[in-house]
């Protein structure tokens, strides 16, 4: 999945219905969240959001977590590729893990939240 802009969220109510309406799934440095699109607002691609607090640290450490976790979700967001709000949420553990537990947490709860994509 490659993300473009009209694939990233902007909006503060995007983010908000997401985490109210959709179904969360929470890991070691990420919770994800994960929300159909909209019936007259499907699209081919889903869009994608990252939100990361200042609790984590400061702001070259934030927008490298950023970084990675857009890179992941390019490499590995294929099955989320269609009709979905996808909101990642970085934990305060994040700061202290490096790629691959970062990478190995993100396709631990997309393979749980697909599974149970029927459910929500």
């Amino acid at each position: 999945m490659q993300l473009k802009r009209r694939h990233t969220m902007n909006r503060a109510s995007e983010f908000a219905m997401v985490r109210a309406e959709g179904c969360s799934e929470a890991g070691r440095f990420l919770i994800l969240n994960l929300a159909p699109l909209p019936a007259g607002q499907e699209s081919e691609h889903s869009r994608v959001g990252i939100i990361t607090t200042k609790r984590i640290g400061h702001a070259v450490l934030r927008n490298l977590l950023r970084r990675r976790v857009r890179e992941m979700v390019r490499e590995h967001g294929d099955p989320i590729a269609r009709g979905f709000y996808v909101v990642l949420v970085l934990r305060n553990r994040a700061a202290f893990s490096d790629y691959r537990q970062l990478e190995a947490d993100f396709l631990k709860l997309l393979t749980r939240q697909l599974r149970r994509r029927t459910a929500c």
